[in-house]
């Protein structure tokens, strides 16, 4: 099992995720800048129209108000809250746009570094996290990049301008409008200090319940039969309450925040309204502005009521942010400043170690692969087989040796020359969503009709093929879930055969595969395999008794070499191996003899 995704990097504060997320919308300048000028206008003429309440509540007080003017103001209102909001949509609009755009990017961007990367990264992150990081966590950044930065720059401005101006009509009346708003900061900063911690906690929290939900349903039949005291439920439950005491003491501090910034804008108007009276009692202050104070003060502690709000939602982006940037620190495998292109196709393994951290995988692996033969891997399990077949398609880099083919260092050839050269067909069977003729053009994208069908009459999946609903142009839905293994593996097969690479790894390749499909299968790699450089990984020792030579590991080193007959006579090893596998067969028997068991079999 995939040890998950490495910690995160410490999450960025607010002003640094702002920073970020506005980086991105620097991205399409144009659309940039017509977002926020929108956003400010929205902000403008939201205090245009509160400017025109001060307005309406004057002309209310005069001895003798005009109606047809206070009509032309209620409608001069009415027109500035509509103007206002057309402009807020079509500011958010635009914000959206990029944000679709930059979650295109990101997506893109992370699939392409992961194609760069090792496969340890991918191996350390599991297939879960990194559909989460790809899928969920970029879904995620619209928030920030549509919503988050747009709301914030308008939200932001428009109470700064009042400030200003309010500043500009009584310093006095201005800082008591002030005070509570800058005690009521100061107390939610001081309450949430630690608020990207809880929400790195919410999030590994959130993880882990989802992933142990995934793993009670699908091993409910398991769970049934074996767990009748409900130990996994109760592992499930402690999980869920992990999840709900991290929840808990979010909105304990949330609540707490809240109130704290509640009362102190509350207490806005408690300062700023007796203030107001004195001072207009001393003709220190016109009604006028005494108006204008008691409309805008309160719109001053609207927006940080929404303060908790915007720190909890950028804490959450920060927190997406910093696990996509972790992703994308990945150091990819590197790439040389001069590739070279050999000349001939032999493949040496040279002194090739490879380790997991403190355990040693590889040791010391010294093996050639001489053009048009078949080399056989076998081993118990965690041997090395499979790592050492890794490093020649260069999943990853051995840490000691070096491996060869033509006497040019696979680290010193571009990618596209090594995978033109090496082929696979894996344990696994992979197709991808799209018609059967599109999963084989993905090795040959020029591939005619004509070509296809002799691969797959090759892979001997002509029949099950003609078959299908639409014959080679059938869909196939959920990577060929109407396909059986076999089936599957023999289209692997065919678009290795239009791949035509002369150096080929076969990973087990019928391991999964009931008898009559493992026999078309072995018969079609044998097609396959004709005339190629073959490295085989093999557990059924009768698949691979005419390999030219059969490499016994143990514990990361070559402890047995030779064909099946030699390493038979040699009674080591693979002779018990052989034993446990074929208690029938004497161990002494002939190569044909040897043959034609593996034939029968």
């Amino acid at each position: 099992m995939s040890a998950g995704p490495p910690d995160a990097p410490p999450a960025a504060g607010l002003s640094a995720t702002f920073l970020r997320l506005a980086g991105f919308l620097r991205t399409q300048p144009g659309a940039m800048t017509a977002s926020i000028a929108l956003g400010l206008l929205a902000a403008l003429l939201g205090l245009a129209w509160q400017f025109g309440v001060v307005w309406l509540i004057l002309e209310a007080m005069e001895p003798a108000p005009d109606a047809t003017r206070m009509g032309w103001i209620v409608a001069g209102i009415a027109g500035l809250v509509v103007a206002g909001r057309l402009a807020f949509l079509a500011s958010t609009a635009l914000s959206h746009k990029i944000a679709i755009d930059v979650q295109r990017d990101l997506r893109l961007a992370l699939a392409e570094h992961l194609a760069r990367v090792p496969m340890a990264v991918s191996e350390r992150y599991g297939a879960k996290a990194l559909r989460r990081l790809v899928l969920d966590d970029v879904e995620s950044v619209e928030d920030g990049i549509a919503h988050l930065v747009p709301e914030a720059t308008a939200n932001f401005t428009a109470p700064l301008i009042v400030l200003v101006v309010l500043f500009a009509l009584d310093w006095r009346m201005a800082l008591a409008a002030a005070l509570p708003i800058g005690l009521g900061l100061v107390a939610m900063r001081a309450m949430t200090r630690n608020s990207t911690d809880i929400t790195r906690a919410y999030y590994e929290r959130s993880a882990e319940l989802a992933a142990r939900a995934a793993e009670y349903a699908a091993g409910l039949p398991t769970l049934r039969l074996f767990d009748g005291e409900g130990r996994s439920l109760l592992r499930f439950r402690a999980v869920s309450e992990r999840y709900l005491a991290v929840i808990g003491d979010w909105v304990r501090r949330v609540l707490l925040a809240s109130a704290v910034l509640q009362v102190c804008v509350g207490s806005g108007l408690l300062l700023v309204l007796p203030l107001s009276l004195w001072l207009t009692a001393r003709d220190e202050l016109p009604v006028s502005h005494l108006v204008i104070f008691l409309v805008f003060v309160p719109s001053l502690g609207g927006l940080i009521t929404r303060l908790p709000n915007f720190a909890f939602r950028f804490a959450q982006q920060g927190e997406v942010l910093s696990r996509i940037d972790a992703l994308l620190a990945e150091p990819p495998l590197p790439r040389a400043d001069a590739p070279a292109r050999p000349v001939e196709r032999t493949v040496r393994f040279e002194g090739v170690g490879f380790r997991r951290g403190e355990r040693t995988v590889l040791d010391r692996i010294d093996l050639v692969l001489e053009p048009g033969t078949v080399t056989a891997l076998v081993g118990a399990s965690g041997a090395g087989k499979t790592t050492l077949a890794n490093l020649l398609m260069r999943f990853h880099d051995p840490h000691e040796g070096r491996i060869t083919i033509g006497g040019v260092d696979l680290r010193a050839m571009a990618p596209e020359t090594l995978y033109a050269l090496v082929g696979t067909v894996p344990q696994h069977p992979w197709l991808f969503t799209g018609t059967v003729a599109e999963n084989l053009r993905l090795a040959a994208p020029e591939a005619g009709p004509s070509a296809l069908a002799e691969a797959l009459a090759q892979a001997r999946a002509e029949t099950f093929v003609a078959g299908l609903p639409g014959g080679i142009d059938a869909p196939l839905d959920h990577g060929g879930a109407t396909l059986s293994g076999g089936e599957r593996q023999r289209l692997c097969v065919a678009r290795a055969l239009l791949h035509d690479t002369p150096i080929l790894v076969l990973d087990e390749a019928t391991a999964s595969a009931d008898p009559i499909n493992e026999r078309e299968i072995q018969r079609a790699l044998g097609a396959l395999a004709r005339g190629r450089t073959v490295l085989v990984i093999a557990h059924r020792l009768a698949s691979i008794v005419d390999a030219d030579r059969i490499v016994v590991l143990d514990g990361g080193r070559i402890v047995e070499s030779g064909d099946h007959g030699a390493l038979l006579a040699k009674g080591g090893r693979y002779a018990r191996y052989w034993a446990l596998q074929n208690p029938g067969t004497p161990s002494g028997s002939s190569a044909q003899e040897e043959s034609a068991y593996a034939a029968r079999a």
